[in-house]
């Protein structure tokens, strides 16, 4: 297959700059124009089908950390807890699963909504052990939605007509019982991360579960968010450390609850129109040793 062969080309070459791979990213993004045909890729040993539009692995390939911070938070979340179940909202093709799965075999709640990822979501995670599927989205409260896909992500936009049903965290809970008591929360959904957040706010309240999240200022403004409240509302649950990374995965800094200032000017700092954004772990009080 020819997209098979670009798809290869592009990630397998050294020379960026190069005659043959400007070429081929043409081709690419000729394709793309009418059709987004599925590919092979191989990810932490276990192949995956992608649709030739994601950047996922162009991305990993240029920055090697990119994403791996998960992997870093899923070492030390199950060094305290033995028997830690994760939810990963904003599930995608499966990647986080994958990623949580190299670094230790534990329960994962995949959610995701989206159709166009949701059933590579299933190939991907197929054979894998102690994984289970919820198909919907997640906000703050029961509605619709439409989901407006990019290159290998999707933002959510309200829907007063048709649209995707949206469940709340506790609804999700309640048809998954066995991850009622989760100590990890991931959720990386373009902007609707806030709305998530505390939709689950009865979840976190139970479980002070660590919460890890992408917060993108630009698409939580789309979204109607003002962005940095989250931190108050943390806080207000007994949440006192925020481990900051920058959105290639790299670490930042460390924030404790008195440091809101801080945190507004990083959001400043990273309102660029989705170039940028951060990725945060939210730890409770009672998990400060980690």
């Amino acid at each position: 297959m020819i997209a098979q062969y670009i798809f290869d080309k592009l990630i397998g070459s050294n020379q960026p700059k190069s005659l043959l791979t400007k070429v081929l990213k043409l081709v690419r993004k000729q394709i793309l124009t009418s059709n987004d045909p599925i590919v092979n890729y191989t990810y932490k040993g276990k192949n995956l089908v992608i649709h030739l539009s994601h950047d996922f692995p162009y991305i990993l390939k240029d920055y090697p950390q990119y994403s791996q911070n998960l992997g870093w938070v899923i070492k030390k979340m199950h060094q305290k807890y033995a028997d830690l179940k994760v939810i990963d909202v904003g599930a995608n093709i499966g990647d986080s699963a994958v990623l949580i799965k190299d670094i230790a075999d534990v329960p994962i709640l995949c959610i995701e909504g989206n159709s166009k990822f949701l059933d590579l979501l299933k190939l991907n995670t197929k054979g894998l052990n102690q994984v289970a599927i919820a198909d919907c989205f997640v906000g703050e409260e029961m509605s619709k939605v439409e989901a407006i896909s990019g290159l290998g992500s999707a933002h959510l936009k309200e829907s007063t007509e048709g649209g995707i049903e949206v469940k709340t965290m506790q609804r999700v809970i309640a048809e998954n019982d066995t991850f009622r008591g989760a100590k990890l929360l991931k959720i990386d959904t373009d902007g609707f991360d806030n709305k998530i957040i505390r939709g689950a706010k009865s979840f976190l309240t139970e479980s002070k579960a660590a919460v890890f999240f992408e917060y993108d200022p630009y698409f939580l403004s789309k979204q109607g968010e003002q962005g940095f409240d989250i931190f108050d509302f943390f806080v207000d649950l007994g949440y006192k450390k925020f481990l900051i990374f920058d959105n290639i995965g790299d670490f930042l800094i460390t924030l404790d609850n008195q440091n809101k200032k801080q945190f507004v000017e990083l959001h400043a700092y990273f309102n660029k129109g989705g170039k940028q954004y951060m990725d945060i772990l939210a730890l409770h009080e009672e998990d400060l040793n980690i």
